[in-house]
């Protein structure tokens, strides 16, 4: 029942996020993340630098900047769902623009969930910066 749970809290996000790229609006995402929130992104400039905020709303301005300056992209359904006791994984496609360019991408997303929220998103989206 827990493993349940948390790919509902999951796909929620999920949800939540693909609504944020496409509209702008990421409140309903950010409304899902613990106090403390670990962010780790492989690939591109970030490559094994794990990064942390100290609160949400260093994460909102983040995303604003984002919506500010137009970036938006379309996510597909999730290609694949992988899943265990604390983490769940996302593949899927992406496409839009982003620095006023176009982008097109197969990409991953994974969240760590504990009490419900979010506590750490690895994203696998090549060389966005």
């Amino acid at each position: 029942m827990e493993g349940t749970k948390i790919q509902q809290t999951a796909q929620q996000a999920f949800d939540y996020l693909a609504q944020g790229w496409a509209t702008g609006n990421f409140q309903p995402f950010i409304d899902m993340l613990a106090d403390e929130v670990m962010f780790w992104v492989p690939v591109g400039q970030q490559r094994d630098t794990p990064f942390g905020y100290e609160d949400k709303p260093q994460l909102i301005a983040r995303l604003q900047a984002r919506a500010d300056r137009g970036d938006r992209l379309i996510f597909s359904p999730p290609k694949s769902i992988i899943s265990n006791n604390t983490s769940v994984i996302f593949e899927l496609e992406t496409q839009g623009t982003i620095h006023n360019q176009p982008f097109t991408g197969n990409n991953v997303i994974s969240f760590d969930i504990q009490d419900d929220k979010i506590t750490c998103i690895r994203e696998y989206f090549g060389e966005i910066d």
